[in-house]
């Protein structure tokens, strides 16, 4: 697992002194929380310096559509304080939702996504701000309500970031702001590197911090696997300060009964990961933690090294991180995977290359849809890749009813480059077939914007990708947003439906669509 540049990992697993003090440093942690392991400050820091309470609920009994001006957009500006990436300041609970068009009466249940709703235009990135979720209730064609909230962790509580919080990113010190997954009766709302925080489906209120009964270490990260044949929910956190990955599988009732950990030799970050139905398959690329001069944004707390690893590692499903067996990878990154199924010996995978990932080109570098072959038949595991689209996309979704299963459907969320009139910006949605490469294709307006969609079958006996797909579209005239349905297989003409809402979505992450019990 060693590459050039890596310092050389101690005896138990943890980073060499100096290489932690630089680490602690950048993350904003002095030698208090060096000595604290980077943990304790959490207790002080959530009583330190006030309580910031949210603004209290609002409630709208009824949708109006405004115009208003929308400042031009500022090249001198990161774009993540800008048009509609920048944070709403209210949580609202709206009824009396009006529908356009027809919302099938199948979906009946909750539509929720989560995102960084960063309200500072200080901020050092998009990725960085405190989780908010937006839900609208579907009851047989009707929408509701539509409620958004934060997540209630510390941070927020405490009005401040994640690197000015005090101690290192993990436990309830984190901010649950990038995904969601509903499994044992649960609704966790996920992060990058701490505890999910469970929420209240009823109406998206925090309940707390979540560590699956003490079973769970530090940290997990935003994207867990539910396996469709067995119920059980594969899963990992990483380290900073003891660089690795833990992989985890818990039952379907939510209990831990798979804990293994891999050893990095430098702290990486590692967003996403696949499953098939016999296999984890993790991937890293060389995005490592510390901040550098040299890149786009040289105060955020990690940077593309082009000599850190690139790899990619499979292990047997519910199984032992002795078990791996890596691959070296042509230097790359993968925020996202779309899906992974076996096909004999080999493991193929669906995911979203960069060439790079906050480099010198920071983080808006065009990401293509790309397939990935793993032979794992020999003595050493073997690589091929294959690009499926030309279109930049990201954010994919696909049936899950068959992760981890051959699939042919997949929706991605398209995006448009930073010079474009109001710089990069989620645009349209993309309906691919990974087996024939067709191309359906939902080009809005340019004062139109969508974001991820999240795919519902048409029953649970439906063929894979048949049904609807839904997310938040913002309208830049009105500066208002709503939420579209759309026929999965027919995403051209447009949504079937649509929720009106009197309020501004902000581009966000993940979603999930929780049907009604």
């Amino acid at each position: 697992m060693a590459d050039r540049r890596s310092p050389i990992r101690r005896s138990d697993g943890a980073l060499p002194d100096s290489a932690r003090r630089d680490l602690l440093r950048v993350l904003g942690v002095g030698a208090a929380g060096a000595s604290l392991g980077g943990f304790g400050l959490l207790a002080a820091c959530s009583s330190d310096e006030g309580s910031v309470s949210t603004e209290a609920s609002s409630t709208t009994l009824a949708a109006t559509t405004t115009t208003r001006v929308i400042p031009p957009y500022d090249r001198d500006k990161p774009y993540w304080v800008q048009g509609n990436f920048l944070g709403v300041t209210k949580e609202e609970t709206v009824t009396d939702l009006k529908v356009t068009g027809t919302i099938p009466k199948e979906l009946s249940g909750t539509f929720v996504r989560n995102g960084s709703n960063s309200t500072d235009e200080t901020a050092l990135h998009w990725f960085l701000g405190d989780g908010m979720v937006h839900g609208v209730r579907l009851d047989q064609g009707k929408a509701t309500w539509y409620r958004n909230r934060y997540i209630d962790t510390p941070i927020h509580r405490a009005g401040k970031s994640v690197l000015n919080f005090g101690g290192v990113p993990g436990k309830e010190n984190g901010q649950s702001n990038v995904a969601l997954v509903h499994h044992a009766g649960k609704l966790l709302a996920t992060g990058e590197v701490s505890w999910p925080y469970e929420l209240s489906v009823d109406d998206l209120s925090t309940i707390g911090a979540w560590n699956f009964d003490g079973r769970l270490g530090d940290t997990m990260t935003a994207h867990p696997k539910i396996d469709p044949a067995t119920g059980r929910m594969h899963f990992f956190g990483y380290g900073i300060l003891q660089p690795g990955i833990t992989y985890y599988a818990a039952d379907p009732d939510g209990k831990i009964d798979v804990t293994s950990t891999i050893p990095f030799d430098v702290p990486l970050m590692v967003h996403d990961f696949a499953i098939t139905e016999s296999d984890v398959v993790f991937w890293i690329g060389p995005v490592v933690f510390g901040s550098s001069p040299e890149t786009m944004y040289p105060k955020v707390p990690f940077h593309w090294d082009p000599d850190g690893p690139s790899k990619v590692g499979v292990m047997p499903l519910d199984g032992d991180a002795s078990q791996i067996r890596w691959v070296d990878i042509p230097p790359q990154f993968v925020f996202h995977g779309l899906n992974a199924h076996r096909d004999g010996d080999d493991v193929v995978l669906h995911v979203h290359r960069l060439e790079e990932a906050f480099g010198k080109r920071g983080d808006l570098v065009d990401s293509f849809l790309t397939q990935w072959r793993i032979g794992t038949g020999g003595s050493s595991l073997t690589f091929s890749d294959d690009r499926v689209s030309q279109i930049p996309m990201d954010l994919p979704a696909h049936d899950r009813r068959f992760t981890g299963r051959e699939t042919r459907h997949g929706w991605c969320a398209t995006t448009v480059p930073p010079d474009s009139e109001y710089g990069f910006e989620l645009a349209g949605v993309c309906h691919i077939d990974t087996k024939t490469g067709a191309e359906d294709n939902w080009k809005p307006d340019d004062d139109t914007r969508a974001g991820e969609v999240v795919f519902v079958p048409a029953s649970d006996g439906a063929a894979e990708g048949e049904g609807w797909v839904m997310t938040y579209v913002w309208n830049r005239g009105t500066g208002l947003s709503s939420l579209a349905v759309f026929d999965a297989q027919d995403l051209k003409s447009g949504p079937v439906g649509t929720v009106e809402l009197p309020v501004r979505v902000p581009f966000g992450f993940h979603g999930l669509w929780i049907p009604e019990a």
